[in-house]
C-alpha cells in the first residue's frame, strides 16, 4: 500500500498513521495550498479487488460529502489513490461518546444537550435521503468545547456497495446497536432504522447498560429481533413511567410503532424528564461535568473506536442570542477562566466579586440618575456612525463607590431583591453573589434585569470597558450580547463583543453564527474582517488569515484601527515575525485606543522590544 509517511496522495501530503480499524486505516495529511491538516480514511485492501467497488464508491461518496450540518463529521474530499478508496475529513481534538460514558453517567441536562445534537445531525441527513446505519458511541464524537458530532455517516452503506464476499456475507452495524429490520437483513430501510439505534444510546444513558447483551453478536442479534427489552425502572428506579413509555416506544420492533423522527423522539424525552432529578444516572456511578465551551486548538488527536478510527469536525457552541426577540434563558453563558490568567475563576473569589460588583455598581447607580425622556430611541441616543466617539466615560460615570468587604450570601440577597426589584444595587450584588456560587445562568437573569433598565447605550460601553480593563471577558461577553438585544445596531457593543470572543478564545464556529447575525444590519467592515481572520486562526491557517486585515474597506474610517491593527499583530507574533508585530502594535497605539486595549497593546511592546 503507497500511503507510505512522507509520500504525496493527490494534494495531501501523509504526515503520519493515525490508526486501523475494521474497515479503514486513518492517516494524518496536510493539504499545503489549504494550510491545513485532515485525516484521510483509506478502506481497506479486500475493497481494492472489487472490480465494481470504485463506480459505487463514488456515488455513495457524493451523496455523503453532501451533508453539510454542524453536528456532521464532513468529508472534504474523495478519490482513490492505486486502487485504494479513501476520504478526507477534518480532524481536531475530543473524545467518543462511548469513552465518556466508561468515566461515569451523564447529568440530566447534559444528556438532553447531546441527544438533541444528535438527533438534530440524524433528522438533517434523513430529509437528504441518507441512512447512517451504524449509530452507537463510538461514533458519536465529542469536543472539548462542547461539540457533539456524528461521524462515519454513511460508511457503513458505502463499505456495503461493493460485490466482495466480505461485504455480502458482513451485517453492517455492531450488534448491540443494530435495529431488528436490519439484523434479519432488510433492504428496505428509513430513518427509523437509525431512530432505534439512537434509542439504545439514551437507554444506555440513563439505565447505564445496552439492552441486549451476550457472549456472541449472534444472540445479541437474536435478541434485537425477538426479545422484549429489560423494563428501564427495574435497571434505575429514577426512572418515571413516563420516561419508560418514551424509551419503551422508541425500541419497538415495528418501525411504524416509533417515532417518526429523532426529533420526535428528543421532544418527548425531554417531556419525560421535565420533573426528574439533576442526575438521573444509575446509583453509585460518578456524575460527569457537564461540558463547558472554550476554544479547541487546531492540533488534533485521534479518536479510535472499536471498529476504527473516527475523527472529528469541530466544536459547535450554545446558540447566540436571539437579536430579533426577547432575551431568553437559552443565552449562551461565559466560557470557563483561562488557566493562563493568574485571577481567581470567575464566581469562585470573593475579591473578583467585589471587582464585578464594583463595575456593576458604578454602572447601574450613574445609569439610574440619568434623566427620564421618552422623546428618542435607545438605539439613537449615540450615534453609531460616528467617526470618532469618545474613548473614556463622561464625568457622570466616573465616581466610584465604597464598597462591602464581603458579598452577602445568595439566599439573603433573593429574599431582598424580591422584596425591592428596582433595586439596581442589589441586583449588581445578587449578580455578582450567583457568579462567586458558580451560577452563571442565574447571574446572565440579574443582568438582563439590569441592561433592560439602561436608557443609552454608553452604559454598556462604560461597564464592558471596565470589564475589558479587568480581563473578565466572560462577564463582558454576558454584559455585551444582552446589550446588544436592547442596541442591535450599536456599532461600538457589536466591535467589543468581537473583541470579547477573541480575547477569551471563543469557537470559530460561534464567531461564524455571530457573522451571520451581523450581515443582516448595518456593522462595520473591521468587526466582520476581524471576525473573519479569527476563523481561520482558529481553523489553524494563520496565512490565509493575515492579508483579511489588510482590507482598505476596514481601515478606512479609522474607527476600529486599533482594534485590527492588534489583531493583526496576535497573527504576526503566531508566525514567528516579532518585529513586524512590534511595529504593528506600535501603529496601533497611534490610532487612539480605548483605555482597556492600550493597556493590552502596551503589555505586549513590553513583550516583545528587545
Amino acid at each position: 500500500m503507497s500511503f507510505a509517511i512522507g509520500s504525496t496522495v493527490g494534494s495531501y501530503n501523509i504526515e503520519e498513521k493515525l490508526g486501523q480499524g475494521g474497515m479503514a486505516t486513518v492517516y494524518k495529511a496536510y493539504h499545503e495550498r489549504l494550510d491545513r491538516h485532515v485525516a484521510i480514511k483509506v478502506l481497506h485492501a479486500v475493497f481494492k479487488d472489487d472490480d465494481s467497488f470504485l463506480r459505487r464508491f463514488t456515488r455513495e461518496a457524493q451523496v455523503v460529502a453532501r451533508l453539510e450540518h454542524p453536528n456532521i463529521v464532513p468529508v472534504y474530499d474523495f478519490a482513490e489513490h492505486e486502487g485504494y478508496p479513501y476520504l478526507v475529513m477534518r480532524f481536531v481534538q475530543g473524545e467518543t461518546l462511548k469513552e465518556k460514558l466508561g468515566q461515569g453517567t451523564l447529568s440530566t441536562k447534559e444528556m438532553i444537550r447531546i441527544a438533541s445534537r444528535v438527533a438534530d445531525g440524524l433528522d438533517h441527513a434523513h430529509k437528504q435521503g441518507v441512512l447512517h446505519r451504524d449509530i452507537k458511541p463510538s461514533n458519536i464524537l465529542l469536543t472539548l468545547g462542547g461539540g457533539v458530532f456524528i461521524a462515519d455517516f454513511g460508511l457503513a452503506r458505502i463499505t456495503q456497495s461493493g460485490e466482495s464476499t466480505m461485504s455480502q456475507d458482513m451485517i453492517m452495524g455492531t450488534p448491540q446497536y443494530i435495529s431488528p429490520e436490519q439484523a434479519r437483513g432488510n433492504v428496505d430501510l428509513d430513518g427509523r432504522t437509525d431512530i432505534y439505534s439512537f434509542g439504545i444510546i439514551i437507554y444506555e444513558m440513563v439505565t447505564g447498560r445496552v439492552p441486549f447483551a451476550a457472549d456472541t453478536g449472534y444472540s445479541v442479534i437474536h435478541s434485537q429481533i425477538f426479545d422484549a427489552p429489560p423494563l428501564p425502572s427495574s435497571l434505575n428506579d429514577k426512572i418515571s413511567p413516563a420516561l419508560e413509555l418514551v424509551l419503551l416506544k422508541v425500541l419497538s420492533k415495528e418501525p411504524a410503532e416509533r417515532y417518526a423522527t429523532a426529533g420526535e423522539f428528543v421532544a418527548a424525552f425531554k417531556e419525560a424528564l421535565q420533573d426528574a432529578p439533576s442526575k438521573i444516572g444509575p446509583s453509585g456511578a460518578a456524575v460527569l461535568p457537564d461540558a463547558t465551551e472554550k476554544k479547541t486548538q487546531p492540533m488534533a488527536t485521534q479518536v479510535l473506536s472499536e471498529a476504527e478510527v473516527t475523527v472529528l469536525n469541530q466544536e459547535a457552541p450554545p446558540p447566540l442570542p436571539n437579536f430579533d426577540d426577547a432575551p431568553s434563558s437559552s443565552t449562551p453563558q461565559p466560557a470557563a477562566a483561562k488557566p493562563r490568567r493568574p485571577l481567581l475563576l470567575v464566581g469562585i473569589g470573593v475579591i473578583l466579586g467585589m471587582c464585578i460588583l464594583s463595575a456593576l455598581i458604578i454602572f447601574v447607580v450613574r445609569n439610574r440618575n440619568l434623566p427620564e425622556t421618552d422623546n428618542r430611541p435607545p438605539e439613537t441616543a449615540v450615534d453609531p456612525s460616528a467617526a470618532n466617539p469618545p474613548n473614556e466615560p463622561p464625568a457622570e460615570f466616573a465616581e466610584e463607590i465604597e464598597l462591602p468587604l464581603i458579598i452577602r450570601p445568595v439566599p439573603e440577597l433573593e429574599d431582598l431583591y424580591a422584596e425591592n426589584p428596582e433595586s439596581n444595587i442589589l441586583a449588581a450584588e445578587l449578580a455578582a453573589a450567583y457568579l462567586r456560587d458558580e451560577r452563571p445562568e442565574d447571574a446572565r437573569t440579574v443582568v438582563r434585569d439590569i441592561v433592560q433598565r439602561t436608557r443609552v447605550p454608553i452604559a454598556i460601553h462604560t461597564l464592558t470597558s471596565r470589564l475589558m480593563e479587568e480581563q473578565q471577558y466572560e462577564l463582558a461577553i454576558v454584559v455585551l450580547e444582552e446589550g446588544l438585544t436592547r442596541y442591535r445596531q450599536d456599532l461600538e457593543i457589536q466591535q467589543n463583543l468581537m473583541m470579547a470572543y477573541l480575547l477569551n478564545d471563543t469557537s470559530g464556529r460561534r464567531v461564524e453564527e455571530y457573522l451571520a447575525l451581523l450581515r443582516e444590519d448595518a456593522h462595520h467592515p473591521t468587526t466582520l474582517a476581524i471576525g473573519e481572520a479569527y476563523m481561520l486562526y482558529d481553523d489553524g491557517r494563520l496565512r490565509l488569515a493575515l492579508p483579511l486585515l489588510d482590507a482598505p474597506e476596514a481601515l478606512d474610517d479609522g474607527r476600529f484601527a486599533a482594534d485590527l491593527l492588534f489583531v493583526k499583530a496576535q497573527l504576526l507574533k503566531e508566525l514567528d515575525r516579532p518585529d513586524e508585530a512590534l511595529a504593528t502594535l506600535e501603529e496601533a497605539l497611534q490610532h487612539e485606543p480605548s483605555a482597556w486595549l492600550a493597556t493590552r497593546i502596551e503589555e505586549n511592546i513590553v513583550e516583545l522590544r528587545p
